[in-house]
């Protein structure tokens, strides 16, 4: 469905994503992790359009996505949310919803009417008139997923979705995620909670210094001396003395 292929970007003299390859399969939960600095949130805005390679390509069902907009790459299927959720202080819950749901519909009753079944979907149905900065944070990472749901995607970029949530919050949008598979759309990942990505991920990619360093199932991901290495240091490979 995705494929990545040598993808580059520098920023002067750092090569942020080092000729990185992996591919998403249609269905899947896909975690793209890697320690502070790795540049995976490079690479996952690269995929979202919100900046343009250095080099290679990226594929979405076969068309290039290299050098197009946020917006041409949202109407080709692909809709992202952001870590600090956007919200719109002036609109409510609905209104911000609609936003995402008239990007196919023009009619402003069909799109309310989208709009409405999207919130109930995320767990915010009561909270229709509520403006937005009345939200919790946990209320406002749902506003940011369902925003992007309105669009109908077919592939959904997550940006660190977890992060704020306490562990109830944290339970409830894997639950919500799951939910979204199963309706599905496949759903990439950045995400920093290795409990959660364990517990969902059905494949991932570690990054390190801007390279790919494994690839595959999380027990095996998490097995590899590479990622061991680059989470907790080059001790950690070292055998314990009696």
């Amino acid at each position: 469905m995705l494929q990545v292929r040598k993808l580059t970007k520098r920023f002067g003299g750092l090569v942020a994503v080092d000729a990185v390859d992996f591919e998403v399969t249609a269905g899947e939960i896909f975690g793209l992790i890697g320690p502070n600095g790795a540049g995976k949130t490079t690479l996952f805005n690269l995929v979202a359009g919100a900046i343009a390679p250095d080099g290679g390509d990226i594929l979405f069902e076969g068309h290039s996505l290299a050098g197009m907009s946020s917006a041409g790459i949202c109407r080709r299927g692909l809709a992202r949310t952001f870590q600090i959720p956007q919200t719109f202080h002036s609109m409510t819950v609905l209104e911000t919803i609609m936003t995402g749901s008239m990007l196919h519909r023009r009619r402003v009753d069909e799109a309310r009417a989208a709009a409405s079944d999207v919130a109930r979907r995320v767990g915010l149905g009561a909270r229709l008139d509520l403006p937005t900065p009345s939200l919790t944070t946990a209320e406002k990472k749902r506003l940011e997923v369902g925003r992007a749901l309105a669009t109908t995607p077919r592939m959904l970029l997550l940006d660190e979705v977890l992060a704020g949530l306490n562990s109830s919050e944290v339970g409830a949008m894997l639950d919500l995620i799951r939910a979204v598979r199963s309706e599905g759309t496949t759903v990439l990942f950045v995400e920093h909670n290795m409990e959660a990505v364990m517990g969902i991920c059905d494949r991932l990619v570690v990054m390190d210094t801007g390279r790919k360093i494994a690839d595959g199932a999380p027990l095996e991901v998490m097995r590899n001396p590479a990622v061991v290495r680059a989470y907790l240091g080059d001790t950690a490979m070292e055998p314990a003395h009696a």
